[in-house]
């Protein structure tokens, strides 16, 4: 190994001072020990060196090429290059050490300038030894540090000891292991200039909650846990920009309290994003007496996006409705453990709950619903603010005629609308769904990936129904202009039907042909449809499929997916 005569950092975040840990018999402590001894007396590399190495640089490399570059730019470039195997999702990282020595092989300047600079030897991952840890930590001298655990058969007891010892030096922790138990020094250690923190454990084997970083990780913007108990009693860390919490396979008593959730939250007023997940096994069902009392609203003028799932519906509307946050965007609540009402939600809807529906409705054209027997989804994407619904409740019919009555006028914008219901319901049950369909009059493109046998009878009667009005005979949805429908094959003939009345009927005008005067012109109701997707209908029933195909006309159908059938000139062709 080579080392250098001079060395700079160029690492905004460095550590002023390193305190020189007590020498004992563990070889390991022993070398860093002796590392920071000698990194408390080195030198720093400034201009005049520095301006050295630029005219050497030039002398060496009089020829035009990539090294006539000044040292400064060859490293944005290596820095450019370096910053792929630093971001690569976690389980495909551990290169980055390699990709280092190859750049260092290409010549002898390019060896210079990564042997000088520090901040390219700050990366340290688990797969490569303990030598080369302590030659990485030796070179990188006193810039923060990266430590990245990427793969489970990567040696994990010397780095995670390793890591440990050096937590006051790391910015960045991304670590997977397989038991929790085995990260939990690292959370326990102090990491006073850590800004990210990453930890995927795979098994839950510690039940006592955990103070994150020993409460000194004053800097720390992004945390990002799995499995993993923690004490929000004690607030979070203050300058917490990013906040993900996943506890999918954790026992049920590892959540929060509401109560005790939003509190936390109020410790950290520049939060841009909170996720929340709770385990797939049901929680003891919180009632809504357990949170009769309220509490002080949070204020958190930064919060972007806010995604709560498998909590009980209670603890989910309690939460929402102790926030202020009028820059939320993305709005995402989710609950599949367990059955709840939502009636006292319907009776007093929160403030955040109203504006970010209306946000999504007045940013987007499109919405997505999905209603089964004790289930209800709604999805309004938008480009200025996002809105998502699914949950498990006895009463969905209540929340969507609040939806149909609460937003009426917000619901009259909507141009996109995706249809889904599942089995299970009779006619009398699925009224609302006709209330729903009313509500969005200016439709422009529907899609529906399964309707049942009543769901599908009311959307053809909706579609075929004219309505009086003063000024004559209306359609629903007039300004339809593209249909896709994913199962007619199962309901053929009253697929059939629909388009007939619709689009096949004729009339007969009072105008008469030029070239026949006493001969009455037939007419046809226009076709409205510029996309028509009917899949599986042509090889289940053809004959259906061609007769609506004559209906629609072949524009129609030849602007449709290319996995379906389109109409060419010899017939029907598979593209």
């Amino acid at each position: 190994m080579i080392e250098p005569d001079k060395e700079v950092c160029h690492d905004p975040q460095s550590v002023d001072c390193l305190t020189p840990l007590p020498v004992n018999s563990n070889p390991l402590e022993n070398g860093i020990s002796a590392r920071k001894e000698c990194l408390l007396g080195a030198e720093t590399f400034g201009p005049q060196e520095y301006e050295s190495l630029r005219l050497r640089f030039k002398h060496d490399n009089s020829s035009n090429s990539i090294n006539d570059l000044p040292p400064e730019i060859i490293i944005q470039i290596l820095d450019a290059v370096l910053d792929e195997p630093i971001n690569v999702p976690y389980f495909y990282g551990g290169h980055y050490l390699s990709t280092l020595k190859n750049l260092a092989a290409v010549c002898r300047t390019w060896k210079s300038i990564i042997q000088s600079t520090p901040n390219f030897w700050a990366v340290i991952e688990s797969t490569i030894t303990p030598g080369e840890m302590e030659y990485m930590i030796h070179k990188s001298r006193n810039c923060a540090l990266k430590f990245r655990r990427v793969h489970h058969y990567s040696a994990e007891t010397s780095f995670l000891a390793f890591a440990s010892l050096n937590m006051h030096r790391c910015s960045s922790l991304l670590i997977m292991v397989d038991y929790i138990s085995k990260a939990a020094p690292l959370l326990k250690s102090p990491a006073p200039i850590l800004r990210e923190a990453i930890i995927y454990p795979t098994i839950s084997d510690v039940n006592e909650p955990v103070v994150l970083f020993n409460g000194q990780a004053g800097l720390l913007e992004d945390l990002c846990l799995r499995e993993t108990r923690i004490r929000w009693d004690l607030g979070l860390p203050p300058s917490l920009r990013r906040i993900r919490i996943a506890h999918k396979w954790a026992p049920p008593t590892w959540l929060p309290h509401p109560r005790t959730f939003v509190s936390a939250l109020s410790t950290c007023a520049g939060l841009e994003i909170v996720e929340l997940s709770g385990p797939v096994e049901p929680a003891r069902p919180l009632e809504w007496m357990d949170l009769e009392v309220r509490g002080p609203i949070v204020e958190l003028p930064m919060l972007k996006e806010l995604k709560i799932e498998n909590i009980s519906i209670a603890g989910v509307f309690y939460i929402i409705g102790h926030l202020n946050s009028p820059a939320l965007q993305q709005l995402d609540l989710a609950e599949f453990c367990q059955v709840d009402p939502v009636a006292h939600l319907l009776q007093s809807p929160c403030p955040l709950l109203l504006e970010s529906i209306r946000r999504a409705l007045a940013s987007g054209e499109s919405l997505c619903f999905t209603i089964g027997c004790n289930y209800f989804s709604l999805t309004i994407p938008g480009a200025g603010g996002h809105f998502h619904l699914g949950i498990c409740c006895t009463d969905q019919d209540e929340l969507v005629y609040w939806l149909v009555e609460e937003f009426v006028s917000e619901l009259s914008s909507v141009r996109e609308v995706e249809l889904a219901v599942l089995p299970g319901y009779t006619e009398s049950e699925l009224q609302v769904l006709k209330k729903l369909m009313e509500a969005v009059n200016n439709v422009e493109r529907l899609y529906c990936p399964y309707l049942n046998g009543v769901a599908a009878d009311l959307l053809a009667k909706h579609l075929t129904f004219a309505y009086k009005a003063n000024d004559g005979l209306h359609w629903h949805w007039p300004k339809l202009r593209n249909l896709e429908l994913r199962d007619t094959s199962d309901w053929p003939d009253l697929a059939f039907q629909m388009f007939l009345i619709r689009y096949g009927a004729s009339q007969v005008g009072s105008e008469k042909n030029t070239s026949s005067p006493s001969r009455p012109k037939r007419r046809h109701y226009p076709c409205r449809l510029t996309t028509l997707v009917l899949h599986e209908l042509d090889h289940s029933h053809p004959e259906i499929f061609r007769a609506i195909a004559r209906m629609v006309g072949r524009r129609a159908l030849g602007s449709a997916n290319p996995r379906l059938y389109v109409v060419g000139e010899s017939g029907w062709n598979w593209t």
